[in-house]
């Protein structure tokens, strides 16, 4: 197999964690020419977005949420899927609440990272939200080991790119930890952190930023 993934993604970073948590055989690399345009990486995905998954007989399957499904699926052994109906469906709750309350009015800030054509109303509006959902994630959070038991499941693999750009929000606007108020989320970040892959994921993703910004 192989997934198309650009470091600074969230959304490949999503599927990199379950890859390098669980040892998966996939094959990572850019899209052609780093372009997820280009005629090549086009007739993959016609989507023209990143991850996409390309399993072994040809099938290309995209979106990440999907992607980290199937080899939850495709690998029962791993450990991907919490076990038990209610663990699992725990790890699907918090990976919905973190997408819909969390990242979605995250997006709005991305479009005013600039100082000089930020508007002070929209950054608000978005962190007023953003607090909200981050509420709502906070109430259904776990103080297990991770997200949902004692191992990276689904849950962790949609928390950990999305609170990432929550420390760079925090940062570019000046509201220090997002997460202060949030005591079982702050708890869990700080424990996620101190693994191995989790570590590999943010170290590329920070690099990337890094390299853009630079």
């Amino acid at each position: 197999m192989k997934l198309y993934s650009v470091d600074l993604s969230p959304f490949a970073a999503r599927v990199r964690l379950a890859i390098y948590a669980k040892g998966l055989a996939v094959e990572i690399l850019p899209p052609s020419g780093g372009d997820t345009k280009s005629a090549d990486y086009l007739a993959i995905n016609p989507m023209g977005k990143i991850p996409a998954l390309v399993l072994a007989d040809g099938v290309v399957i995209p979106e990440s949420d999907t992607i980290v499904e199937y080899l939850a699926d495709a690998f029962p052994g791993s450990g991907l899927r919490p076990k038990g109906a209610e663990a699992a469906a725990r790890a699907r709750l918090l990976a919905r609440v973190a997408e819909l309350y969390v990242m979605a009015p995250g997006g709005a800030l991305f479009g005013q990272m600039n100082p000089a054509t930020r508007d002070a109303a929209t950054v608000e509006a978005a962190f007023a939200t953003l607090d909200s959902g981050l509420t709502h994630l906070n109430l259904f959070a776990t103080e297990d080991a991770y997200a949902v038991g004692d191992t990276i499941t689904t849950a962790d693999c949609a928390l950990v790119p999305i609170l990432v750009f929550l420390g760079v929000f925090g940062h570019v606007f000046g509201k220090g930890d997002l997460l202060a108020g949030h005591g079982k989320l702050h708890a869990y970040w700080a424990r996620v952190q101190k693994d191995a892959a989790v570590i590999k994921v943010v170290g590329e993703m920070q690099a990337a930023m890094a390299a853009r910004a630079g």
